[in-house]
């Protein structure tokens, strides 16, 4: 059963914010827009594997997807994680098409697609590393050890994948898409020892998702922006210009007078991506362009959102809204430009 849905990537979430405070002919938007796409295409390839993974018997598995954790300072990503009582599978997928060739003498990963080659770092390094970290992780919370099986998961079925003559460790970490429900039940007949209760499997997959916090990982500085250039206000989201002015209890755009109650909310959510999980009465004037401290009192305290300190340094934690203001997980959101 799936106990944790996917989130949509935060990083994705991060360049959509920048896309909507950044000129469009600001020299890194074409690279904003590169790296949305880029992201949008990964999301794809990691729910291709939700109708092999449906295909298991769902009472033998707890099904996480999209976890961030954090263990010693050393945040690590998981697409996909199986709970079961006799073993654990971890799974890191990619979605790649042409044909990708896994050189295990020099760890690198060789793409030819369309004429055009490229190498990246060999996946089964990444999925090797997040089994070491994972481990880690349980054992600090005195989890019993639990065997753990990493695999390198190639969404798109018409990929072909090619290893060197003898090199028969690859073919046991990496595998399509659509043979992933053959793999996780002979590794469930080959793990025949039962390493942890039902309720151990409970309580780990409770502390996981109590654990998870999604950030992005992109920066500002890495896309060669400074927060000055971006642009400051609450977006219309009907004809997307900024900003909307605040007009007694509403927001009203100034360039199609289209009317909103929260437009305020998608706009926090972005402030929280760009800047800071947190935001005080002064910064959420200056972000949004409203000079009164009464009348952003009053907006701030109508999110429920819960508050830090004390009267004179109240900050508000936006992280909430992420979720909130989040594309749902069944949709794939091309980005809006001006």
């Amino acid at each position: 059963m799936i106990v944790k849905e996917r989130d949509f990537p935060a990083n994705l979430l991060f360049l959509q914010a920048i896309e909507r405070h950044l000129e469009n002919d600001h020299p890194s938007m074409p690279r904003v827009k590169e790296l949305i796409a880029k992201q949008i295409k990964g999301y794809k390839g990691e729910s291709a594997i939700d109708y092999p993974l449906s295909i298991l018997p769902q009472q033998d598995y707890y099904i996480l997807h999209s976890l961030s954790l954090q263990f010693q300072n050393q945040n690590f990503h998981i697409d996909t994680l199986l709970l079961s009582n006799n073993f654990i599978s971890l799974l890191e997928v990619k979605n790649m098409g042409g044909t990708i060739h896994f050189d295990r003498k020099f760890n690198q990963l060789t793409q030819t697609y369309m004429g055009n080659v490229k190498y990246y770092q060999c996946p089964i390094i990444q999925v090797n590393n997040q089994e070491r970290l994972l481990k880690q992780w349980m054992e600090q919370f005195g989890f019993p050890q639990i065997p753990i099986t990493p695999f390198v998961v190639i969404s798109n079925p018409s990929c072909m994948i090619q290893v060197d003559p003898g090199d028969k460790s690859t073919n046991q970490k990496v595998i399509h898409g659509h043979y992933l429900p053959t793999k996780i039940e002979q590794q469930k007949a080959i793990s025949n020892r039962q390493s942890l209760s039902t309720i151990e499997i409970q309580n780990l997959a409770h502390t996981i998702i109590e654990h998870h916090k999604s950030k992005p990982t992109l920066t500002l500085k890495q896309l060669n922006i400074t927060p000055s250039e971006l642009l400051l206000g609450v977006q219309c989201s009907y004809c997307l210009a900024i900003p909307m002015k605040r007009t007694h209890s509403y927001w009203c755009c100034p360039k199609c007078n289209n009317k909103s109650k929260d437009a305020h909310i998608p706009a926090l959510s972005d402030y929280c991506l760009l800047f800071n999980e947190t935001i005080s009465n002064k910064e959420a004037r200056e972000f949004l362009l409203v000079p009164s401290t009464n009348v952003m009192k009053r907006i701030l305290t109508s999110t429920g959102l819960q508050t830090i300190g004390n009267t004179r340094s109240i900050k508000y934690n936006l992280y909430p809204l992420i979720n909130l203001t989040s594309p749902s997980n069944r949709d794939i959101i091309i980005s809006n430009s001006r």
